[in-house]
């Protein structure tokens, strides 16, 4: 029992969601490398008796506790306890079991993601911790991966990419929920863990700025003459684009103040379509009198 001890008490850490079948695995994240010499224990938040292994239903590995068929009454607190010579430190993780909505696939909850129309786009199975856990191992697993309640094949748009499921070509059509399931065999007990996100598409997107000019060019110019020079960007994306060019040097920013024998256009901005839809960002520097001050200098721009 854990009741009597002086522990340093870290409280409530983490909710973990499962459903009934499921495995479920609870962490213990107080171990950190300059803790050498240490045990650690599970114990029932209600009863405070210590948990141990079960054949087919419970697994206690060093600061792992795995469930391995989830049942409605494996709900509640689950507390371990890192002792060290010195001192004890407690910790406690929630387990909340939830029935299966009837008729629907997938977990009662869901993860949202977004996924961007019109270019290649990716899923992340929110199962990576089961996944480095059983690795750790040497323990193999895999994912199967479902949309609503048709599994996915990995063939048309949909990919395989380790715990990713790529997508080619986003499109409206595929908004939906998606289900990850992770299979493996753990202590002589076949089970599965899986995660369902609610993906969303969006279509305002943008991607990296292509830089046109100026690119990274020596300039011979004469004192006493006006000078200028033009930096123009093209911005892949769909949708309202919001980015501003500058041009700086050494000492900063130059400003749009006319006024000044050195300064910045405002920004003009063209709308493109067709197949490589997007916005072209130019402004230009003005040198209305080159001076000798003006010389030698990296003058740079930014987005």
């Amino acid at each position: 029992m854990y009741v009597a001890e002086n522990c340093t008490d870290y409280k409530l850490q983490f909710e973990v969601f499962s459903v009934p079948g499921d495995v479920a695995m609870l962490r213990n994240t107080l171990v950190s490398s300059d803790i050498i010499d240490y045990n650690i224990t599970w114990y029932n938040s209600v009863s405070s008796q210590e948990i141990s292994s079960q054949t087919g239903h419970i697994l206690v590995h060093e600061e792992t506790l795995w469930i391995l068929n989830v049942t409605m009454n494996d709900s509640g607190d689950y507390v371990t306890i890192l002792r060290t010579p010195s001192h004890c430190y407690r910790q406690a993780s929630r387990l909340v079991v939830e029935e299966k909505l009837t008729g629907e696939c997938g977990r009662p909850r869901k993860a949202d993601q977004l996924l961007t129309k019109g270019v290649t786009d990716n899923l992340s199975c929110p199962l990576r911790n089961e996944m480095n856990k059983l690795n750790s191992y040497n323990i193999s697993s895999s994912i199967k991966w479902y949309r609503g309640c048709d599994p996915i094949d990995g063939t048309g748009s949909y990919e395989y990419w380790g715990t990713r499921l790529k997508i080619t070509s986003v499109d409206l059509q595929h908004k939906g929920t998606y289900t990850c399931t992770l299979t493996f065999t753990l202590g002589g007990i076949k089970g599965s863990v899986s995660e369902s996100i609610n993906a969303e598409v969006k279509e305002n997107y943008s991607l990296v700025p292509q830089v046109h000019e100026p690119s990274n060019e020596v300039i011979k110019a004469q004192r006493g003459y006006n000078f200028s020079k033009r930096c123009l960007v093209f911005v892949p994306g769909v949708g309202k684009l919001s980015a501003y060019l500058y041009w700086l040097d050494k000492d900063g920013f130059f400003e749009t103040n006319t006024s000044h024998r050195v300064y910045m256009l405002e920004q003009r901005l063209l709308t493109q379509d067709g197949s490589s839809k997007g916005v072209w960002l130019e402004t230009w520097l003005i040198f209305s009198e080159l001076k000798e001050e003006d010389f030698n200098i990296n003058y740079t721009y930014g987005l």
